[in-house]
């Protein structure tokens, strides 16, 4: 599904009675929107973190409340939302339900904003990771219909799964599982190992590409740089555009990947590993992670496993946060 710019607001089908509303936390937006009973988008849009939001969990969880509280205000003139789902780009405790770990924002530990939003919009509110509830979306109304047994990696902001079994997604004691980002994964650069989220999010990838062009300046990259740096979308862009440089640094972070992701297919011989994160990334990762996953898994296991990149684009959290929410009812 095509993206919609802060200012646009996708139109809302007044056939529909009720709603939920979805919100995930991305590396430079909150994703927001609401989806009827099934998933279908009724509205979505992006706004960004305002600079007092990048620095302080107050003005975050502010900010948070009140981008919820707008499209549920909208919302309202066709269909009253019935639940709240926030996705979480880190670790959420499901027994406390606070949040205990949070990539490239502040932290939000200290406040308990399940409380607050129940509060401020006394409907059931769950919150859960981003990868959680984008695994969740897709076995909905994505590419894991059907499967039982399969893993959801998400990379961005942080780099987390969200593990499906007997058709149900796992959580662990506390709601803990999939914290894939957390294993080690050996780099020669460093000499050791060193945790996944560190060779494999979208900050570390930029990074590491900064530190590769300080040997090989033929990159387009080099230019970006020069002119005051590059994303990681910039780094997914001149992929596609021929870059090798891009191409080989999509790769290398696939092979980090792969390091983790053949133990996983080893140990609980999964029916598929679906990649997700920035849509435009997932082809160049899946084919890398898939190619360096042969070399590692035995072969029985991988004959049952598929790689493949998710379906749903950059509404999946949102999706899957609010039809979790609707559990609650």
């Amino acid at each position: 599904m095509a993206q919609t710019s802060s200012s646009q607001v996708s139109p809302q089908a007044p056939t529909h009675k009720s709603a939920l509303l979805g919100v995930d936390l991305g590396s430079n937006h909150i994703r927001v929107g609401t989806v009827d009973s099934v998933g279908g988008v009724l509205a979505f849009r992006r706004e960004p973190y305002s600079e007092q939001a990048r620095k302080n969990a107050r003005a975050l969880a502010d900010q948070i409340l009140s981008v919820a509280r707008q499209m549920m205000d909208e919302q309202a003139a066709t269909a009253p939302v019935l639940a709240v789902g926030v996705a979480f780009p880190g670790l959420v405790n499901q027994n406390t339900r606070r949040v205990i770990e949070i990539s490239q924002l502040p932290s939000l530990v200290e406040i308990d904003l399940h409380h607050e939003f129940t509060r401020a919009f006394g409907v059931p509110t769950y919150f859960e990771s981003n990868a959680n509830a984008a695994a969740f979306a897709e076995m909905k109304a994505g590419v894991a219909r059907g499967v039982n047994d399969w893993l959801y990696l998400h990379i961005g902001a942080n780099v987390s799964a969200g593990l499906t079994m007997g058709g149900r997604l796992q959580r662990g004691k506390s709601g803990l599982a999939g914290a894939i980002g957390n294993m080690s994964v050996y780099s020669e650069h460093l000499g050791g190992s060193a945790p996944l989220q560190s060779m494999a999010s979208a900050e570390s990838i930029v990074r590491r590409t900064r530190e590769r062009l300080e040997k090989d300046r033929t990159s387009s990259l080099s230019k970006l740089g020069a002119m005051g740096g590059f994303t990681y979308d910039d780094i997914i862009a001149q992929a596609h555009a021929g870059d090798d440089l891009a191409k080989m640094m999509l790769s290398r972070t696939g092979a980090f990947i792969a390091m983790t992701i053949a133990d996983v297919i080893n140990l609980l011989n999964l029916a598929m590993v679906a990649i997700g994160g920035a849509p435009a990334a997932r082809p160049f990762l899946a084919a890398s992670i898939a190619t360096e996953v042969r070399e590692r898994s035995f072969s029985a296991a991988l004959d049952d496993c598929r790689i493949v990149a998710a379906e749903l684009e950059v509404e999946a959290s949102v999706i899957g946060a609010a039809l979790l929410a609707s559990e609650e009812i």
